[in-house]
């Protein structure tokens, strides 16, 4: 089986994910890993799966397309570069949230990206959102071994206060531990 990257983006309808996934099983393929959104109305998805060897991207691509046509369905597909054998490995990373609020501006994302960037923080997931004046991100970002997570916290401490926004980062683990919703019992009342 090959590998292949595919994004799937239209305007948003009932079905889209369901004709994508079914094209997708029809030629044989199989989805190991997918993240969808609606962003304004607007569709998109990437999503990881592997294919029968004799299949080209743009043959996936034609049967997705086909298969989305009530949906006008943009579509790419693209096989993964291999990895050089002699690569060294990848380092050890620990995954943590970064979560960024304040009032909106331009150029925000643009300067927590920056500022990750600089400092080797690989953001592997991203949301934001304006809430009324409000500005809001939240990163899930790998570190480097050697960047402790103390000091992208003063660091993004310093950056919140150049630009009037407050910046955590936590462990993922925490962060999970905190803010994951939990089932909540309904006990029945009685009558007296």
């Amino acid at each position: 089986m090959q590998p292949a990257i595919v994004t799937v983006t239209a305007a948003d309808a009932v079905g889209i994910l369901a004709a994508v996934s079914g094209a997708i099983a029809g030629l044989g393929g199989t989805i190991d890993e997918l993240s969808q959104t609606v962003l304004r109305r607007y569709f998109t998805i990437i999503l990881a799966a592997r294919f029968p060897d004799d299949l080209t991207p743009g043959a996936i691509r034609e049967r997705i397309i086909e298969a989305g046509t009530d949906y006008d369905l943009e579509v790419c597909v693209r096989s993964p570069q291999p990895t050089p054998a002699e690569a060294k490995p990848p380092e050890r990373f620990e995954r943590f949230m970064i979560t960024v609020q304040g009032l909106d501006r331009p150029g925000i994302v643009h300067a927590i990206t920056e500022h990750m960037a600089l400092r080797g923080v690989n953001i592997t997931d991203c949301y934001a959102t304006i809430r009324g004046p409000e500005f809001v991100m939240i990163l899930e970002v790998h570190l480097p071994s050697d960047e402790p997570a103390a000091q992208i916290q003063a660091d993004l401490e310093e950056l919140g206060r150049s630009i009037r926004l407050t910046a955590q980062i936590q462990h993922e683990n925490i962060f999970i531990a905190t803010n994951e919703p939990r089932p909540v019992r309904v006990g029945v009342r009685r009558e007296t």
